[in-house]
């Protein structure tokens, strides 16, 4: 059976515009035209990885090392400017937690709202409506506007609706961290569940240890935008610690 996700060879480039001035008149040329010469950054270079289904595999490494970009590459928003990536199912993105969220409407408008932004019907909602309230545990605040919220019951909020929805491939961009230990558990126990199910799941984070270790076959390592190792998650975690000290 093949990976329900293989990417192979994946490199990416953004062009930015630099604003570095080497004499007067390029200063002078540059602030009249608004126009600045282009530095080419790769935010990945080379990087491979597949995904079985009902697998979990975390992606490791440091800030600014390319994680986001591979996770926006894998959920279809950016295309590679190099390599192939083949994605086997429906993908579900849990990005930004309360993105789309506004302040002004009351919770259960805004779980509406954060719903239909993700392709959720209004009818799938009113089904689930019940685990989302418990899930959350803001369920005396549904008729509070959000700005009443603090930031902890908001990523509450938009995890319990997202996750109750989500299935196929699951990509999950360092999100776990939400609420307290208690809404943890929950989280854990949620994508294990989902697990269970026959879902692939590939999440972002600085650490493979506790819960999700429990739950992780594989582990992706980068740093700069270059794959360090791909294998055994306890093996590519111990290099990222070995080669994180001292740094």
């Amino acid at each position: 059976m093949k990976p329900v996700v293989e990417a192979r060879n994946i490199s990416k480039k953004f062009n930015i515009g630099s604003r570095e001035r080497q004499t007067l008149f390029s200063s002078i040329r540059h602030t009249l035209s608004g126009e600045y010469p282009k530095v080419e950054l790769w935010a990945l270079k080379d990087i491979s990885l597949y995904a079985n289904k009902g697998e979990m595999i975390a992606v490791i490494g440091p800030n600014g090392s390319g994680k986001t970009t591979l996770f926006r590459i894998l959920g279809g928003i950016m295309s590679p400017t190099t390599g192939t990536c083949d994605v086997r199912d429906e993908v579900s993105c849990i990005f930004e937690l309360g993105l789309g969220f506004n302040p002004r409407f009351t919770a259960l408008e805004n779980v509406y709202l954060y719903s239909a932004l993700h392709g959720i019907s209004r009818k799938e909602v009113d089904k689930i409506l019940p685990e989302i309230v418990d899930f959350s545990g803001v369920g005396a605040f549904m008729g509070a506007k959000l700005s009443e919220f603090s930031s902890g019951m908001k990523a509450r909020l938009a995890f319990a609706t997202v996750i109750q929805t989500v299935k196929g491939i699951i990509l999950i961009d360092e999100v776990l961290s939400v609420g307290d230990i208690a809404f943890q558990k929950k989280c854990f126990a949620a994508i294990e569940k989902l697990l269970n199910e026959g879902n692939t799941i590939l999440f972002i984070s600085h650490s493979i240890s506790g819960e999700i270790k429990k739950l992780c076959r594989k582990a992706l390592y980068i740093d700069k935008g270059n794959q360090i190792a791909f294998g055994n998650a306890e093996d590519v975690e111990k290099l990222y610690i070995e080669n994180s000290v001292g740094k």
